[in-house]
């Protein structure tokens, strides 16, 4: 039979991971391994993930990449699942992962829903709101998908490492996900997208905790981006986004001055984008929200873009695994 290890990346996450672990201890499949990691074996983390029996390890890292290989390293089943600490998995997330990579050799790699808890045990807001309407991949419906959620993730460990895990990358921890379906993708590997493996995730709830994110990851994927190399389609993507904003901005601030002027420059961008939208995601309804979303975070989310652009970095310190 096939055997998993489910893993959790986790900082200072003592009074939140409990409630992943139950939901852990609660599948109708359990994992074979339930492996912890934290940075260093002096974050309080560790006595609530003893205490749920879960196993520990230090990666000696700061950063969600690093933690990813450690973890890699140290696994010894066939498959590997990745959830958060701040999630809650429905019971059959487990039975789920595993029927996908045992009936589908093609497949590598996995994701599925990443619906809010909701009151009593999360917050409702409109930041959350926000948050979860950013996660695109979650509107797939199952089959093969474009892309993976980080908490939300299951692997093959043999392709994993293969493609020889995640990036080196010191420090970063957003897009991670991204880079690990691409290198996948690009070594002849199949990614599925399964609606039952929902994980429900506390979203930030703070609009302030939100922009921060946001930058982070703006910042984070045009890093990743730049060390790689990568000049396809997601790069000019990513960069057409401060572009636009800059334009939109300039018709808004013409509005006052010439409302004509302006308004001839900015409604063909905000219909233009919502029709984009709409037909990437197949669906005007479902395009909508997160169309609304993405205008709202464009903000923090370029300036996060700019700073990837212009951080410096040696080239030859990250490299590969």
């Amino acid at each position: 039979m096939s055997t998993l290890t489910l893993a959790i990346c986790a900082r200072n996450a003592q009074d939140i991971i409990g409630g992943c672990l139950e939901s852990i201890a609660a599948q109708t499949v359990a994992p074979d391994v339930v492996l912890v990691a934290v940075d260093e074996m002096s974050d309080p983390t560790v006595a609530v993930a003893e205490a749920h029996g879960a196993t520990v390890i230090a990666s000696g890292g700061t950063g969600l990449y690093e933690a990813r290989n450690a973890v890699l390293a140290a696994c010894e089943t066939e498959y590997l699942g990745f959830t958060d600490a701040d999630c809650v998995l429905v019971p059959e997330w487990v039975e789920f992962a595993k029927k996908v990579l045992d009936e589908r050799e093609e497949i590598a790699a996995g994701t599925g829903r990443h619906p809010p808890i909701g009151p009593p045990r999360g917050v409702k807001n409109f930041a959350s709101w926000l948050h979860h309407m950013w996660y695109v991949v979650e509107t797939e419906q199952t089959g093969p998908s474009q892309g993976i959620i980080g908490g939300n993730s299951y692997f093959r460990v043999s392709a994993l490492r293969e493609v020889s895990g995640w990036l080196d990358l010191p420090g970063h921890s957003a897009a991670e996900d991204v880079y690990i379906a691409h290198e996948l993708k690009q070594a002849g590997h199949g990614v599925w997208f399964q609606e039952e493996c929902a994980a429900q995730h506390h979203y930030e709830t703070s609009l302030h905790g939100l922009w921060k994110k946001a930058v982070m990851m703006g910042k984070d994927i045009v890093v990743m981006m730049r060390l790689t190399r990568r000049r396809d389609a997601l790069w000019w993507y990513t960069f057409s986004i401060p572009s636009v904003m800059e334009v939109l901005l300039l018709g808004m601030v013409l509005a006052f001055v010439d409302p004509a002027l302006g308004l001839s420059i900015v409604l063909p961008i905000l219909v233009g984008s919502y029709l984009f939208f709409a037909v990437k995601f197949g669906n005007p309804i479902t395009a909508f929200p997160r169309w609304v979303a993405r205008w709202i975070l464009i903000l923090p989310y370029s300036v996060g873009i700019y700073k990837g652009l212009f951080k410096w970095f040696p080239q030859d310190k990250y490299r590969k695994r």
